[in-house]
């Protein structure tokens, strides 16, 4: 592979990773916007940087094992995974 190959490709990979990483953001304001999520884990997930499934499953477990979130938004961890969909 050639210098400018090179450079184009990486270039290209760097735009894809990027626009990925805005997606994921948008991703907890969605759920937020179709009332998905409350405000409070809204605001504790952005404050956690949790952007993927795995890791917004894991911050809302978290802060409801040490009660920081009322217990209407750690119901849903008991019966469905609406909250967590990509």
């Amino acid at each position: 592979m050639t210098q400018p190959h090179l450079s184009a490709l990486c270039f290209s990979l760097a735009v894809f990773s990027l626009q990925g990483l805005h997606a994921s953001s948008q991703m907890n304001e969605r759920l937020l916007q179709e009332r998905l999520i409350s405000p409070a884990v809204y605001e504790l997930l952005n404050r956690r940087g949790a952007t993927t499934r795995e890791q917004r499953i894991e911050v809302v477990q978290d802060a409801c094992a040490e009660h920081q979130l009322p217990p209407s938004d750690c119901e849903s961890l008991r019966g469905t995974t609406r909250l967590y969909q990509e």
